[in-house]
């Protein structure tokens, strides 16, 4: 192991400084506020920061212990339970493949727009939307003398919709809350967020983990928070986030990370509805993984939609080559896409949507790097 210090002006610039010597992978292992040299020093303070890499080093294996209550069981088998979930979407996205050569004989449709649809239908978008949107596509064309792909790729981000990013208030706090299904990278997605706004934006961030069932959620949080010198409060019910939220007046915004559990539950659902007015939560963000299958991605919008007004972020996009999955998202959930995580880095793995990037990548022209 490599174990280094680093003296910085402040916690972003030090923040550079190991990612340069160390990389992405490096620990902090500790940090204080330290005086500078010479007569200077008395009037500026500098951050040391104490860092740690060691070269393939394995990822700690988290053991339950038997004084783990009951609850953090039940929170270990939630993944599992969303994996056979997501198996079971896709053996059935298969079999819909499966049908899809009896389909194509009642297209009716010429060469070059089967290929747009079986296009669509290799970059994940569900058999439904694909067929609407290349009907779509063939009355544009009929009508207008345009390129088969500038018509595709306008359709395709007219049903991305219009991407809406963090609002910020001016002179008054904003307060953002975080849900979504067990797995889908909530938390990685909030401190990335987090790092964004107090490193890139200036902004006075403050942080309530709410994930209590999660084992090591709540330690997950912590390391970050101390990383970025960022306040974090820990809530169990409404009554605690509403005091974690007055403790927290003195910053420019709020980020709150929610337990993912199963909203099919009706008294979980109160419980959200409980946060959302003990926060006075200003906008809310639904969670989803692009590799969860599209037929679960239904079911969980579905569930959420007690919310009235909500934001999609869509995770995981480094794992798949296809988004077609992102395009079912937003048409089914019918709310704007606002965010979306591409990797495991804090706060770099992160971005705000670009639609035209989505859909070329969508109805499969050429492989796009965002």
């Amino acid at each position: 192991m490599f174990v280094k210090r680093f003296v910085a002006s402040d916690m972003q610039e030090a923040i550079k400084k190991i990612r340069k010597d160390f990389g992405p992978d490096a620990v902090i292992l500790d940090s204080k506020h330290v005086r500078g040299k010479g007569i200077g020093g008395i009037l500026k303070k500098n951050v040391e920061v104490v860092a740690a890499y060691e070269p393939n080093r394995a990822a700690p294996v988290l053991k339950p212990t038997p004084e783990a209550p009951a609850v953090e069981k039940d929170a270990a088998i939630e993944p599992l339970a969303e994996q056979i979930k997501s198996l079971k979407s896709i053996v059935a996205d298969i079999s819909n493949r499966m049908r899809i050569n009896t389909r194509d004989n009642s297209l009716n449709l010429p060469p070059e727009l089967l290929d747009l649809y079986h296009a669509l239908l290799d970059r994940d978008v569900c058999e439904d939307l694909a067929h609407e949107l290349v009907t779509l596509t063939h009355g544009v064309r009929s009508k207008k003398d345009l390129e088969l792909d500038a018509v595709a790729q306008q359709i395709v981000m007219d049903r991305l919709g219009e991407p809406i990013s963090i609002k910020l208030k001016k002179f008054e706090q904003t307060v953002l809350m975080f849900a979504g299904p067990t797995g889908a990278g909530k938390t990685t997605t909030l401190v990335k967020l987090a790092g964004r706004l107090a490193l890139d934006q200036n902004q006075k961030v403050g942080l309530i983990n709410m994930d209590t069932y999660r084992v090591g959620a709540m330690e997950h949080m912590r390391i970050y928070s101390d990383i970025m010198d960022i306040p974090l409060k820990t809530a169990y019910n409404a009554k605690e986030l509403k005091t974690a939220v007055e403790a927290l007046a003195g910053q420019d915004v709020i980020l709150i990370d929610t337990a993912g559990k199963s909203v099919g539950d009706a008294s979980y659902r109160k419980e959200l509805q409980d946060y959302i007015a003990a926060a006075n939560v200003d906008e809310i963000y639904l969670v989803l993984s692009i590799v969860t299958g599209s037929r679960v991605c239904k079911d969980i919008i579905r569930n959420y939609s007690f919310i009235p007004n909500y934001r999609l972020i869509v995770t995981k996009l480094d794992e798949v080559g296809s988004w077609g999955n992102i395009l079912n998202i937003a048409d089914y959930a019918k709310k704007p896409l606002s965010y979306i995580t591409m990797g495991q880095n804090v706060p770099d793995d992160i971005s705000q949507v670009d639609t035209e990037k989505l859909a070329d990548n969508i109805i499969g022209r050429r492989e796009v790097v965002l």
